[in-house]
């Protein structure tokens, strides 16, 4: 069942307007990081498999959806400052932090400078080995994709055009065509005549994306909360990889979820399931 659903608006201190989504819930509080190009409504559908068990936020980061896209380098820290102002403006001392890809990093950056504020940690499909292995190669990789992404179109001429892109551009981790027209609906401006544009800014995406190679160990090694990785079984790190990195944190547990990268479009009822336990056992379910 669908659960009920607010969005607002809030200014932060900083000056970002932070655009967000409320699930009212019974219980503690989660608070949701979308990847990059993603949109805070993305995790619905992980949010209604949860039930009101839990009081839920998901704000558009900042230079996506419907949030500001302010001058800055959109680096990991300056997300993450964004989320301890966006708690403050909602009235959230402490949360579990669930964040996927760029929202993986900037939860890893927040657990470190602002260990007080954090029950738990929830790496959806992330982290990135080129945060904790900047090979040359791995460098290579990350400025190609964040230079491919300058390129990405502003706008498409109907639907059916921008579903071809993206299943194009994400050959390695496929969506269905309901998660794809997810983000066609809530992620895109409909526009006179049925074109469509993404509501996220390719510019500075593409900054976020250069600071995959940011190192993130001291990081980690100042978190205090406990941490899940959560390993998409058809997704591109290996277990082996993870437990490589899973090492970097003082207590890091691995749960593996049939899926692709896009956890949370792809099986948001096991996505759900695993973080209701995850919580539970930090004191937060």
């Amino acid at each position: 069942m669908p659960r009920e659903m607010r969005e607002a608006v809030v200014e932060l201190p900083n000056g970002l307007s932070t655009h967000y989504y409320e699930w009212p819930g019974n219980g503690p509080k989660l608070v949701f990081l979308h990847p990059s190009a993603g949109y805070g409504r993305m995790w619905e559908w992980t949010v209604d498999a949860l039930g009101d068990r839990f009081h839920v936020f998901a704000a558009d980061q900042r230079g996506h959806g419907f949030s500001g896209r302010p001058e800055g380098d959109y680096s990991a820290e300056e997300y993450a400052d964004d989320v301890a102002l966006f708690m403050d403006a909602v009235g959230i001392e402490r949360a579990v932090i669930v964040g996927h890809s760029l929202g993986g990093r900037v939860a890893q950056v927040f657990a470190g400078r602002y260990p007080e504020r954090i029950e738990g940690m929830v790496l959806v499909a992330s982290p990135h080995l080129s945060n904790f292995h900047a090979t040359r190669e791995a460098a290579r990789a990350v400025l190609a994709n964040a230079a491919d992404t300058l390129g990405h179109p502003e706008e498409f001429a109907s639907v059916d055009e921008a579903l071809a892109f993206m299943k194009a551009r994400w050959p390695w981790s496929p969506e269905s065509d309901g998660s794809l027209r997810h983000r066609i609906a809530y992620n895109f401006e409909h526009r006179d005549g049925g074109r469509v544009a993404p509501r996220y800014d390719n510019i500075r995406v593409a900054q976020g994306l250069a600071h995959l190679t940011a190192n993130l160990r001291p990081y980690a090694a100042r978190a205090e909360c406990p941490v899940m990785i959560l390993l998409a079984k058809k997704g591109s790190l290996t277990r082996e990889q993870a437990e490589e990195l899973a090492r970097y944190w003082r207590d890091a547990r691995i749960v593996e979820i049939d899926g692709t990268y896009a956890l949370q479009m792809d099986n948001p009822q096991a996505l759900a399931g695993a973080i209701a336990d995850f919580a539970a056992t930090v004191g937060a379910g």
